[in-house]
This record gives structure tokens, sequence and C-alpha cells, in this order.
């Protein structure tokens, strides 16, 4: 019996020096990580929309990571954009999909296979939408950053008659707590009031720029704007 206690007691011991060693060695920044993902929580998602025609999905699972609040980032995640109900959709280790809570985050960003960032998000707070009493959280996809911002609110509609999705994207043009929907159109363009009209209007007639459901082209407008 003596010597079987003295057994254990070398065990815990040599078990216990082995723990210490992994401690010592392992990332701190890799724990801290690894704690702060497995942290993260959500309620369940379900497909409100399964057998239509039309996707109300921005992006298929994709590697990306989360903007907090706070300023701190949760990176290594597979991350889903669900335009219709403008939710961000996380992945878990069981591959179920959940929502994540929009007031805990401030962002986020989406990468290609090549660690690329692909695609960045930012959640604007207090929105008033044309067209809707109350004005809203959203999170809006960053096009141009600058002297004036543009950014595309990915949304989704549904068709009441039919069983199908369609684009509903729309652009708005901030200028620090100014801000403005616009179409895809040089019209529109011209007539943002915080915008100096003659020196957009150049931009768009000396490089041969037309708006007309181009998104690249105000991308490339507000762009020149600002440079």
């Amino acid at each position: 019996m003596k010597n079987i206690y003295l057994c254990l007691v070398v065990l815990f011991i040599v078990q216990s020096a082995f723990c210490q060693v992994d401690v010592v060695n392992a990332d701190p920044d890799r724990i801290y990580m690894t704690n702060m993902r497995n942290g993260l929580m959500g309620v369940e998602y379900t497909d409100p929309f399964s057998g239509y025609n039309g996707s109300h999905y921005f992006n298929d699972w994709t590697h990306g990571e989360i903007l907090l609040a706070n300023g701190e980032i949760i990176n290594g995640l597979y991350l889903r954009y669900e335009s219709y109900q403008d939710q961000l959709l996380w992945q878990t280790k069981d591959h179920i999909p959940c929502i994540i809570c929009k007031e805990c985050i401030a962002g986020f960003n989406l990468f290609d296979i090549y660690d690329n960032i692909t695609a960045s998000f930012v959640l604007k707070k207090n929105i008033r939408l044309p067209l809707e009493n109350d004005s809203a959280n959203c999170f809006f996809q960053t096009l141009v950053e600058g002297e004036l911002c543009l950014y595309a609110l990915r949304k989704v509609a549904r068709l009441s008659d039919f069983s199908m999705l369609i684009d509903d994207t729309r652009y708005f043009i901030f200028n620090k707590d100014q801000y403005i929907r616009i179409r895809l159109r040089s019209h529109d363009l011209l007539n943002v009031p915080f915008i100096d009209r003659s020196k957009i209007k150049s931009i768009l007639k000396s490089n041969r720029i037309r708006l007309r459901n181009d998104e690249q082209a105000l991308v490339r407008a507000i762009n020149m704007y600002n440079n």
C-alpha cells in the first residue's frame, strides 16, 4: 500500500511538472484568443427563406474576424452576413449557425484563402432609412474611406407575390456626422449638399465616368474626389 501511495505521489509530481512546462511554453496571445472564441455567444439562426429563389446571404461561410465594441478583435472565425435581417452569423465548432449580438460589435472583416480582406463592415447606429419610420443600427460595407466615406447597405427585398428575393442595395455618403442616401445616378451625386458640385462635375466629365447602375464607377468618383 505504501508503494502504491508513493507511485501516486510521483505520478502527481510528474504530471504537475508537465503541466507547468505546457503553461510556460504556451503562447499567451493564442490562449487569450482561444478563450475569446470559446466565450463567444449567439442565438441559433433559422433560415426563414429556405426554398426561395435568390439569395439573402452576402457571402458563403468565410474566414473572418469580429471587431468588438471595446476595441478588441476576435479572429479565426467562420462568418456569414445575412442581408435580409441585417445579421452577422457565426458558425460554431458544431457547425451551428448563430446570430451574434449586434450591439456587442463595431464591425467585422471577411477574408479570402490568402488572408486578404475581401469586405469590411462597420456598424452605424441610429441611421434613419428612407421609407422607414424608425432609425436603426445597421451593418454597412465600407467602399471608400476618406473625406467622404461611401458605404453600401446590402439589403435584400422579398417579392410578396413570389417566393423570390432580389437585391436592394442602398448607398450612403458620409461626411463626418452628415450622411445622405444616393442612387447610382450622376444627378444624385451632383446634388449631395456637402459635396463641391463643380469639383465632382469636373471629375465625372474629365474621366468620362458614368454612374448609371455602376457601383465601381461611384467608388472611382468618390476616391478621385478625396484625392
